[in-house]
């Protein structure tokens, strides 16, 4: 027997209000009645659900603000929407949970309540962007800043175990840098390097070695290894150029030439912004967390709920 999916969705904390994130993902969940969403905010939020039978609310007495210290914020605000959706998750009480708030606070909610998958010792986040031939897995985007060689050997392992889940049977893997030479970049690039040179073997996935970041979008790897710092810029600089070439598109062409070309233009745009894509998985943890940007418009939100279901990622 198919038992309902139930996603549990944070509306709290990001840069959009609670309320106009509501809006969203209710009117999403009316087009999704099959699937359950637990949603997790403030007590004033309740009163304006709709009467839908896939729509539950789960009062958050309190919420973690962007401006605030991860590790501080999750040992005071036990209430928060963040805390108590990650019990939830652990709990079983949903089967994934959502967010676009504190990436810290998210980060380290997960470590602390679901825990580690054993062997791995950090939590990365993986995004998923576009290249000339498929879309390309990147971890870390975001969830940790300083690492040892380890820790990029195991985001190697996770981003191909997410590909082979995904059908890929030897992917391809990348250390993102400065410069194709083995010697290039600082210290940790050049001991992952050696580390993933060795480790490619025995776990069936190609090693290409660095890659550049114009070689990138070439599609010359299937995943793309970096530290959270770089990863992160690296994602938001790839989003804000897609997003000005779109615009200026817009902007300068003819609405004749607009109107013939409308079909290439939602290809293109299909192709290139940032939400078309799913959220960033939280790869490590015992659990299910999908993490999207705080700046996130409730339709990309969205788009991040839909990903879970779409792509199945309960399966990974």
């Amino acid at each position: 027997m198919n038992l309902p999916l139930r996603i549990g969705v944070d509306l709290m904390g990001s840069d959009n209000s609670p309320e106009t994130l509501l809006d969203a993902v209710c009117e999403f969940a009316s087009l999704r009645k099959s699937t359950h969403f637990y949603l997790f905010a403030k007590e004033q939020l309740e009163k304006k659900l709709p009467n839908t039978p896939n729509i539950h609310f789960i009062i958050a007495k309190q919420s973690i603000e962007m401006n605030e210290n991860p590790l501080l914020a999750i040992r005071r605000k036990k209430d928060s929407s963040i805390c108590i959706g990650m019990h939830h998750l652990k709990s079983n009480n949903i089967d994934a949970f959502i967010s676009a708030g504190n990436t810290g606070a998210l980060v380290t909610a997960a470590k602390t309540i679901l825990g580690m998958q054993p062997s791995i010792l950090r939590p990365a986040l993986l995004a998923t962007v576009p290249t000339k031939e498929r879309p390309l897995a990147v971890l870390d985007v975001g969830a940790n800043i300083e690492l040892k060689p380890i820790h990029l050997m195991q985001f190697a392992q996770m981003g191909v175990a997410y590909l082979k889940e995904k059908g890929i049977e030897r992917p391809r893997v990348g250390l993102l840098n400065i410069g194709a030479e083995k010697l290039k970049g600082t210290s940790l690039l050049q001991e992952a390097f050696v580390m993933l040179s060795k480790l490619d073997e025995t776990h069936h996935f190609t090693f290409v070695g660095n890659i550049e970041g114009k070689e990138v979008f070439q599609g010359v790897v299937d995943v793309l290894i970096t530290d959270g710092f770089t990863g992160n810029v690296f994602l938001k600089t790839a989003e804000g150029i897609a997003s000005l070439i779109l615009d200026r598109l817009q902007e300068n062409i003819s609405k004749d030439i607009f109107n013939n070309l409308q079909s290439q233009l939602n290809d293109l745009q299909k192709h290139l912004h940032y939400t078309e894509y799913p959220g960033a998985i939280l790869c490590g943890v015992n659990g299910l967390v999908v993490k999207c940007h705080g700046y996130s418009s409730p339709d990309a939100f969205v788009k991040g709920i839909d990903g879970i279901i779409q792509n199945k990622l309960l399966l990974q």
